[in-house]
């Protein structure tokens, strides 16, 4: 851990832990993200367990459920789980990068159906592409954009 009276060697040590192409490449991917729809937004940023990968979490969800109430993991395949609030859930863990725009060898959890998938993205014009994979056999993708960069659309002419 950092103290205060060594944080410049602190943070030399940290800048000397990661190869400066992973620090750009998680830096390129940090950030928040709107999922297709704008039916939420992700908050990605380096793993609190393992700062070499990157997770994401839910930070913002365009609707509440029917009726008003707080959205629950009301499918998550463990039953104490199902109660939790759906803002806060990390749906993405251990991206690594994987040359230039790509991060593989993750998890991204699908709150609407309760499963995890092996996950893969790619950034690419402003736009994550991310891959999810049941066995490797039954794949879907999902393309996320920044929401500044959706708000910005939206006021084109």
């Amino acid at each position: 851990m950092c103290r205060i009276a060594s944080l410049s060697a602190c943070m030399l040590g940290l800048a000397t832990a990661f190869p400066a192409a992973s620090a750009e490449a998680r830096s390129d991917l940090a950030g928040r993200w709107a999922t297709e729809g704008f039916g939420s937004i992700v908050e990605v940023r380096p793993c609190a367990t393992a700062p070499a990968e990157m997770c994401g979490r839910i930070v913002w969800l365009w609707a509440p459920s029917p009726g008003g109430r707080l959205r629950v993991d009301q499918h998550n395949p463990d039953p104490a789980l199902r109660t939790r609030p759906l803002v806060g859930v990390e749906i993405i863990r251990g991206l690594r990068p994987a040359g230039a725009g790509a991060w593989t060898g993750g998890r991204l959890y699908n709150p609407d159906d309760g499963r995890t998938y092996t996950g893969a993205v790619r950034l690419g014009d402003g736009q994550l592409e991310l891959r999810g994979c049941a066995l490797n056999i039954v794949c879907k993708r999902q393309t996320w954009r920044r929401p500044q960069d959706v708000l910005a659309a939206s006021r084109a002419p």
